[in-house]
């Protein structure tokens, strides 16, 4: 990820998919599962031009390496290329819960004919950008899980209780984190006073790529999913919100989506409920003897990388900051113990070329963190509500 790179290059000037691997890895992480484990997820993300931004996500210690990109729609004047940073925790959040139940149900032998869900996922932000007092706000996310089975609504309610309860994703959402930061401003690691500071060293990605991210072997990737990420026809918004308000003080952003099983794949499509944006699928793997596309966990952690970065720019945009190249590194670990994730904060390194102060670069990362709706989300107590739908029948 050379200086130069970042400057140049855009999503649809390299006629690579939206996302592929770009290492594979010898095993699986046991947080993909229900059994106890822990590992940590590795994002190196970066900006490219306007709202584009690419990350790979190291899927554990011993996982394979997956690219990714992500864009805004027009109501923050982006090119609508590719997903938006909260399209990818939607679909993160579904697939990882779908497959934990599907996991739980062959651990039980419990049958499932099929499994699906939807998700309405609400933030909110309000204040201003150009003054500084902008805040991200989210709120708990609504499931409605349907499936198909022979068992008894009181079975199949555990496996969906169980299921949340192993979600490492869902535990982040559940329980307040603290997250951690580091800044590195020209090669030089900045004292933060105010923001909680990582003890961690990590390397600057420069060092990590030296060009951008490019697929494996057409032989290898002949294993893979075909468009992995892609967009999809239009979906029909229902009661929108307006996309403009940025001005007035509140901007609402309803995110909605649904997913299903199928071999073990999940497939979800996601799209903000607003005018003017897309809607995007996204396939996720989240079987421990497969490796055909990223987990619904490495694509929930992109997107937290996503969503953090648009805030870098956009402050970097509004207040006309003299940054270049602007790349981080994030580590999302991951603990199941007794089959009951534990929650683990984020650790987040941003590296930039600048000419400003090390205190405008720390106000920078404060209102960045501030106004990302995922750290926002992450921040907070926010047990998500799931509802069943049993062959057809709501289950109270």
């Amino acid at each position: 990820m050379a200086d130069s790179i970042h400057r140049t290059d855009a999503i649809d000037g390299q006629g690579y998919p939206l996302c592929f691997k770009t290492q594979a890895g010898q095993n699986r992480p046991g947080v993909l599962g229900i059994h106890d484990a822990q590992d940590v997820f590795i994002t190196h993300a970066r900006a490219m031009g306007g709202h584009q931004k690419e990350a790979v996500v190291k899927e554990g210690q011993a996982g394979s390496s997956w690219r990714m990109v992500s864009d805004e729609g027009p109501a923050l004047k982006g090119t609508d290329l590719a997903p938006f940073p909260l399209g990818y925790m939607s679909a993160g959040l579904q697939a990882d819960l779908l497959q934990r139940i599907r996991q739980l149900a062959q651990a039980q032998d419990i049958p499932l004919t099929s499994l699906s869900s939807s998700l309405e996922n609400d933030y909110m932000f309000e204040g201003s950008f150009f003054k500084g007092t902008g805040v991200g706000h989210a709120y708990a996310p609504r499931f409605q899980v349907r499936a198909q089975s022979s068992a008894s609504a009181q079975q199949v309610q555990g496996l969906v209780r169980q299921a949340v309860a192993a979600s490492p994703l869902l535990a982040s959402w559940a329980t307040p984190l603290h997250n951690t930061f580091a800044l590195y401003a020209n090669g030089r690691r900045v004292t933060l006073r105010e923001l909680a500071s990582s003890t961690a060293t990590v390397d600057d990605p420069f060092k990590t790529w030296s060009q951008a991210p490019t697929p494996l072997a057409n032989s290898a990737n002949a294993q893979m999913l075909q468009d992995i990420v892609s967009k999809t026809q239009p979906v029909e918004v229902k009661n929108p919100t307006s996309p403009s308000g940025w001005e007035s003080g509140r901007v609402d952003i309803p995110i909605h989506g649904h997913s299903e099983l199928e071999g073990g794949l999940g497939r979800s499509v996601t799209w903000a409920n607003r005018l003017g944006g897309s809607a995007f699928a996204i396939q996720s793997d989240d079987r421990l003897t497969g490796d055909q596309a990223p987990s619904a966990l490495g694509h929930a952690y992109a997107g937290i990388a996503f969503c953090f970065m648009t805030q870098l720019l956009r402050y970097v945009e509004h207040h006309h900051m003299k940054v270049r190249a602007l790349r981080m590194v994030q580590l999302s670990p991951c603990r199941i113990e007794s089959s009951v994730a534990q929650a683990q904060p984020l650790d987040t390194h941003v590296f930039v070329q600048t000419d400003e102060t090390d205190e405008v670069m720390e106000r920078l990362m404060q209102m960045s963190a501030r106004t990302c709706y995922l750290h926002a989300a992450l921040g907070q107590s926010l047990a998500p509500q799931v509802s069943l739908v049993l062959n057809g029948l709501a289950v109270p």
